[in-house]
């Protein structure tokens, strides 16, 4: 009887080890979805609810992807640039949306639009929450003059996400010389905290030596 629970237990490991990756995947892929959907669908969904009187279930999503494909045209045309531009003007005048859609705005260009700053969007390791665990992160720029003023020595901003959903995190201020650079690219980087560490990088030598910044 023994024997016959041992092989039905490996059986079903093995079932599961081998279903894994596909499992993760999928709810991986389902709570993005959703939680991408409820977001769009409501941002125009209210609006079209408060004008017809009666929601109508994912005509706020659809309409929400065709708004943002038409700025994305239209932004990459002059005139369509010069009145965004004007828009920003506009939105610079108001005090406090002022202070939060700049901040965006320079976190946005950080990340995704500046060409030359590679070595602020790559990945990196740090030690935290405590000694001896390390935490993956990407570097985001230099600490702010005052915070290196006061630590008396170059400090890196770094961003730590979260695992499964890397939209979210926080902001970690880590000694330059603490900081490990890793060689995995910053999209391997990024699957492999969305998937826990089940998603390991490829083509990267596993017994390469930890590099730090100085």
């Amino acid at each position: 009887m023994n024997h016959i629970w041992q092989k039905i237990t490996g059986y079903f490991l093995r079932g599961l080890i081998t279903l894994l990756p596909l499992i993760v995947t999928i709810w991986l892929l389902y709570t993005m979805f959703n939680f991408i959907y409820v977001f769009l669908d409501s941002f125009l969904g209210n609006f079209i609810t408060l004008m017809l009187g009666r929601p109508i279930p994912g005509l706020g999503f659809i309409l929400t992807l065709l708004l943002i494909f038409l700025v994305g045209y239209f932004a990459t045309y002059i005139i369509g640039a010069q009145l965004f531009k004007l828009g920003e003007e506009l939105l610079f005048r108001v005090p406090i949306v002022k202070s939060i859609y700049s901040a965006v705005k320079q976190i946005n260009e950080v990340l995704f639009l500046q060409k030359n700053a590679e070595e602020y969007r790559r990945a990196c390791m740090v030690e935290y929450p405590r000694k001896g665990i390390y935490s993956i992160g990407f570097i985001s720029s230099d600490a702010a003059s005052e915070i290196e003023a006061k630590a008396n020595e170059k400090m890196i901003n770094v961003f730590i996400p979260t695992t499964p959903t890397p939209a979210t995190g926080f902001l970690v201020v880590v000694p330059a010389r603490e900081v490990i650079l890793l060689d995995m690219k910053i999209e391997e980087a990024l699957k492999y905290v969305v998937s826990g560490g089940v998603l390991k990088p490829v083509g990267v030598p596993d017994k390469t030596p930890p590099k730090k910044e100085h």
